[in-house]
């Protein structure tokens, strides 16, 4: 009788707990299949209505199923906790143990850093924190609880809408030169304005945008409208060889209402009588 009760192993409510959880009732023994229909329907679509009567092999079944569940449930955990036996930890990078991530700060405040990782071998992984943003539509200003990246986006915005002169090392938005400090075109802070200071005569040319053969109605800034020829001009070449280059004349016609602009000036084409 003693022998019998051994090859029976051990009792099931004095087992440990993975071998609790490993011991699926009815495991080894006879079970019956059940459709999905019928066991979302319940227990009388199972033993066929109300007044049926239920076989062991539906109750091996039944049972069955549920420490299935449980017995994955508890994997899932058991592979949690050896993924991080020792938890989740804020502090500096010394603080990282086996089996722990830690929530890198610098040291001595409470400013998170990066990730680090450290497995059970003591194999260590670091992740940097990044962010991730596309650029705002508009210019607005950041208020704190925005996430990073509508943060950044905004940022950014305002540095793409900068003006190359708004920075200290760019020149004034107006720069007088003499034959001394005269600078070359491709020396010069893109959008301020170059005057020369000689006394040679000199040449001023304008920028334009565009050249337009005849005219429009209304005129649009910076264009330059005139005919097309092929005949020489009568001006002389001119020997100076300081040029004034002058990118915020507006050609407006006569009696023609525009909004006036700091900065720029503001050139009244006029009929004349041949």
């Amino acid at each position: 009788m003693a022998d019998l009760e051994n090859m029976a192993g051990y009792d099931i409510n004095t087992a440990e707990e993975e071998e609790l959880f490993e011991s699926l009732f009815a495991e080894t023994g006879s079970r019956e299949n059940i459709s999905i229909i019928n066991w979302k329907s319940g227990w009388p679509a199972i033993v066929g209505g109300i007044n049926g009567i239920p076989t062991s092999r539906q109750f091996n079944t039944l049972q069955y199923m549920t420490d299935l569940k449980c017995f994955i449930l508890y994997n899932a955990v058991v592979a949690l906790q050896q993924a991080g036996a020792t938890g989740i930890k804020i502090g500096p990078p010394q603080e990282l143990a086996n089996n722990m991530i830690l929530f890198e700060t610098i040291k001595g405040t409470n400013k998170i850093v990066r990730m680090r990782r450290k497995d059970k071998d003591g194999k260590e992984s670091e992740y940097d924190l990044a962010a991730v943003f596309k650029m705002a539509e508009k210019r607005e200003g950041i208020q704190s609880g925005e996430t990073l990246s509508t943060l950044f986006g905004k940022i950014m915005k305002f540095l793409v809408d900068l003006k190359p002169n708004c920075f200290s090392e760019a020149d004034d938005s107006f720069v007088q030169m003499t034959e001394l400090t005269y600078k070359p075109p491709s020396e010069r802070t893109e959008g301020s304005l170059y005057g020369l200071i000689t006394d040679k005569r000199g040449l001023i040319i304008e920028h334009f945008d565009r050249y337009v053969v005849g005219r429009e109605d209304p005129p649009v800034e910076r264009t330059l409208y005139g005919i097309e020829t092929r005949e020489r001009t009568s001006a002389k070449e001119d020997p100076s060889p300081y040029v004034g280059i002058l990118s915020n004349i507006v050609h407006i016609e006569e009696g023609q209402e525009v909004e006036r602009k700091p900065f720029m000036i503001y050139s009244v084409n006029k009929q004349t009588r041949g």
